[in-house]
């Protein structure tokens, strides 16, 4: 029957939607139109399934409550009313100024305009199914996360803006049992590094008193970074604790001449230094091409003068380019622990080796039928200059004992870019 139709509907020279909208603008046909009326949300429902479909009856259902909430009136920025007020500036460039003012502001208006739809229908979905709360479950994570007092959050739950304060619990619950299982599973493979720093949290009374003042805490926040470019030819360079320990200077009794550490042993590798070296009697080394297009580029991008010449600028020449890798860090759980001490530094390496399930099997607290062997191992840890400091002291201090975590063997520093930078500064 549906072919039958079709073929007369070609004959009368009509497409489906052109006869849906004749039934619908008919006055005549009243069962028919009655029949498409009462069964709108099965015609929705099922344009929305079809995938051509979906993002018309998408933009076409958020245009609709935008009208009917007449939410272009709720504040925003005053498109029209944005001018430069620098009388110093002749009147092209105030007209220039004024445009991307206006630009930003439209712009700024069009977004608001969006979280307001996406707001209004999230309330209205969750009012309908208490399931349908991804923006209600945010919302109540960012308030605890916040600190918001609970009579609050229940003001939100009730208007429909957010989840109640049990399953709020409930989330952060889940989220910190899930955390805790991924750190665990990519700290065990031990093909992962540690990155961890002081942060403080000053905790502010409402109402100070002499005896309450309020107080203030030094914490230390981690997070686990997996290695990239592990495999199976050089994991082992991993399992490289004892060989290295054997070469280490703090060593007491070391197997192998230690590796030197003292600037003499440097100079060599200045002598050998090709990238310094000028090859041509009138071409400049690489280095001296690379400190000469940086102050090019910082004529062309500084210096009015120089902007014409901006298309001729090329990208610097690459030395060992790193190629570019995006890398998931799991974040750990904060730690009381003040870590600008050297005794925070141990207690905090020993927290983050708990939580990620690793240990010394000769330790008191180590569960032989989970926890993983790391004493063969070296763990790269990334800190600041403060905590090397504090690691190096550690060290020291500790190198004649007999296992490799208590005398800290296992620990390979590695300074982040900003601190490598300060430290070459110092040297400079």
């Amino acid at each position: 029957r549906l072919d039958n139709v079709l073929a007369c509907m070609e004959e009368n020279f009509l497409t489906p939607a052109d006869f849906i909208n004749h039934i619908l603008g008919s006055t005549e046909h009243e069962s028919a139109r009655n029949s498409l009326t009462t069964k709108a949300v099965r015609i929705c429902a099922a344009l929305y399934r079809e995938e051509h479909a979906h993002s018309h009856v998408t933009q076409w259902a958020i245009t609709i409550v935008r009208d009917m909430l007449d939410l272009g009136e709720f504040g925003g920025d005053d498109i029209g009313g944005m001018m430069c007020e620098e009388d110093d500036v002749n009147e092209e460039a105030d007209d220039e100024q004024s445009g991307k003012h206006q630009r930003r502001a439209a712009e700024r208006n069009a977004a608001l305009l969006v979280i307001r739809t996406v707001v209004m229908i999230s309330i209205c979905l969750q009012t309908s199914n208490s399931q349908c709360n991804l923006l209600q479950g945010w919302l109540g994570f960012f308030m605890r996360s916040a600190c918001v007092p609970e009579k609050v959050v229940e003001v939100f739950a009730h208007a429909g803006l957010s989840i109640s304060l049990t399953s709020i619990h409930n989330a952060v619950s889940s989220i910190s049992r899930e955390i805790s299982s991924k750190i665990k599973r990519e700290v065990r493979t031990l093909q992962a590094g540690f990155a961890y720093d002081n942060f403080n949290i000053q905790f502010k009374a409402a109402q100070p008193t002499l005896e309450h003042r309020g107080s203030f805490m030094s914490t230390t926040s981690a997070t686990v970074i997996p290695l990239y470019g592990i495999n199976d030819n050089n994991v082992d360079a991993l399992r490289s604790s004892a060989q290295l320990w054997d070469r280490d200077s703090h060593n007491p009794s070391p197997l192998v001449l230690p590796v030197m550490t003292e600037w003499r042993s440097f100079l060599r590798l200045h002598k050998n230094n090709a990238y310094s070296r000028q090859t041509h009697p009138v071409r400049l080394s690489p280095r001296q091409e690379a400190f000469s297009w940086h102050v090019r580029a910082i004529l062309v991008n500084q210096v009015k003068e120089f902007k014409h010449f901006k298309k001729e600028l090329d990208e610097p020449d690459t030395v060992k380019r790193i190629p570019v890798h995006k890398t998931k860090q799991i974040p750990c759980r904060a730690m009381d622990i003040k870590q600008s001490t050297t005794d925070g530094n141990v207690e905090v390496l020993d927290n983050l080796f708990r939580q990620g399930g690793i240990g010394d099997p000769r330790d008191s607290g180590f569960d032989a039928e989970h926890d993983v062997d790391m004493s063969e191992h070296i763990m790269l840890i990334h800190g600041d200059l403060l905590t090397k400091e504090q690691r190096d002291t550690v060290r020291n201090s500790r190198c004649i004992e007999h296992t490799p975590k208590n005398c800290f063997q296992y620990v390979i520093f590695l300074p982040g870019l900003f601190h490598y930078k300060m430290a070459c500064a110092d040297a400079i």
